[in-house]
């Protein structure tokens, strides 16, 4: 009768870890919603966790510095390591460990995976402790003989079911842990930004901004984004730097976002898309306020060119400075519209056509740039 009851109880646990399986086939998380878990929880009640940061980090001299590329990861949560020894996080590719020092930085996932592992051989060794006492309790050799059949063939069914769910255990295990060291994955977070503004201030800005950029992946606010645009502001930009603007973008006006909008026209226009000219065009007046505010709008002006969307959601303010546009920039602009008279452009079709008649319409090479096109 007591090896009978082990051998139920190792017919229950299996069937209860099959039904499981089966049942939670619909329900397995994903790499995206592990990732947005993470985000989420970083990034609420965000404005609280700011450290307060001197915000004096630009250098007054620029260098010319060029700045590596991004680590590239499919996810954000990939970017996170653990220590093995403190239990702190850092999304920083540094050697060591911020916090106590050891080189004993692991991948967030390799932690999960691992706890996931620990699980799945706990349960192994209970399985094989109820067949050990199955057999221990069996009386004769038939009983004997069931209880190892019984035993092994749970175990085997056992270890085919962790292959099965080690991916989707190991899922949400994460999203366990994001949840249970929230609080100690923005303390490494912060420790992160502290570490990225001492460099700074230590004059090595490559650094300390490549540093910020990492940070950013993870924790989207405006602090930051300030952070890495003051950073920005210590360089010489080039086109063949590995830069962004997309998620720098703040929510209020900054002279520093202006001014690298106004760098960036000049030397990688392709990056002002949408939300950098619905910033120039909503903060047109305080720009215009700036040192070098007119010449950041005329270059907003110049990339808005590049696609006809840009001209015509933005005509109003395309005409309050074609007249200032640099000689390749108007007559893209006047390609773009004198090739779309079905167009509704307003005044600034008028504006550009007596522009171009007063300052190019005699001019054999615009002539000839007209015919010929170029490229943006």
């Amino acid at each position: 009768m007591i090896t009978n009851g082990f051998l139920i109880i190792l017919l229950l646990l299996t069937i209860v870890k099959w039904v499981k399986y089966l049942l939670g086939r619909k329900r397995v998380l994903s790499s995206e919603q592990v990732n947005t878990a993470l985000l989420d929880l970083l990034n609420q009640e965000r404005g609280q966790q700011d450290p307060n940061h001197n915000n004096e980090l630009n250098s007054s001299r620029r260098i010319p510095a060029p700045l590596g590329s991004l680590h590239k990861s499919m996810y954000a949560y990939e970017k996170l390591r653990v220590c093995t020894h403190c239990e702190r996080y850092t999304v920083l590719h540094e050697p060591s460990c911020l916090f106590c020092g050891k080189g004993t930085l692991r991948p967030v996932h390799w932690k999960a995976e691992k706890l996931v592992r620990r699980s799945m051989r706990n349960e192994l060794l209970l399985t094989l402790l109820v067949t050990l006492l199955a057999i221990l309790f069996a009386r004769g050799a038939e009983q004997i003989i069931i209880a190892c059949v019984g035993g092994a063939a749970a175990i085997a069914l056992l270890w085919l079911n962790q292959r099965k769910t080690l991916s989707p255990r190991t899922y949400g295990e994460l999203v366990k842990l994001f949840t249970r060291n929230r609080q100690r994955i923005i303390d490494g977070l912060i420790k992160n930004l502290d570490t990225a503004v001492e460099v700074g201030n230590n004059k090595e800005h490559k650094r300390s901004y490549e540093m910020f950029r990492e940070v950013a992946t993870l924790v989207q606010n405006d602090h930051i984004r300030m952070l890495q645009i003051m950073q920005l502001q210590s360089f010489v930009l080039r086109s063949d730097m590995d830069l962004e603007l997309e998620p720098l973008m703040l929510k209020h006006f900054d002279p520093h976002l202006a001014a690298y909008i106004g760098e960036l026209a000049k030397v990688k226009r392709e990056l002002i898309k949408d939300n950098a000219l619905r910033y120039v065009t909503s903060y047109e007046d305080e720009i215009l306020d700036m040192k070098d505010g007119l010449s950041i709008l005329i270059g907003a002006a110049g990339a808005a060119v590049r696609k006809k969307r840009y001209v015509a959601i933005y005509a109003r303010f395309m005409a309050r400075y074609a007249s200032k546009l640099p000689k390749e920039r108007f007559l893209r602009l006047y390609r773009v519209i004198s090739g779309h008279p079905e167009q509704e452009w307003g005044e600034l079709a008028d504006i550009v056509s007596r522009l171009y008649e007063e300052q190019y319409g005699m001019d054999p090479e615009s002539q000839t740039s007209l015919t010929r096109g170029h490229s943006i």
